[in-house]
């Protein structure tokens, strides 16, 4: 009985460790908004985040309506 009460105590002291370990974030990503610019010089911007390569991996659901408004 002992010794599954220590196991128990040494697995959750592990779990907890984990827990509360610091997250590392993923490297080389980057902000990028992706902006569209109207032929009136207006422009509209969609927040992002890129990759070291400059490739979009996550956007806001947020969009930019085509030019001309949405109709």
């Amino acid at each position: 009985m002992r010794k599954k009460m220590l196991l128990l105590t040494l697995s959750l002291a592990t779990v907890a460790g984990a827990l509360m370990a610091p997250r590392v974030e993923a490297g080389g990503t980057h902000g990028c908004p992706r902006c569209t610019t109207y032929a009136d010089g207006s422009r509209c911007c969609v927040s992002c985040v890129c990759n070291s390569a400059g490739i979009p991996i996550a956007c806001t659901q947020n969009f930019c309506p085509p030019p001309g408004g949405l109709e």
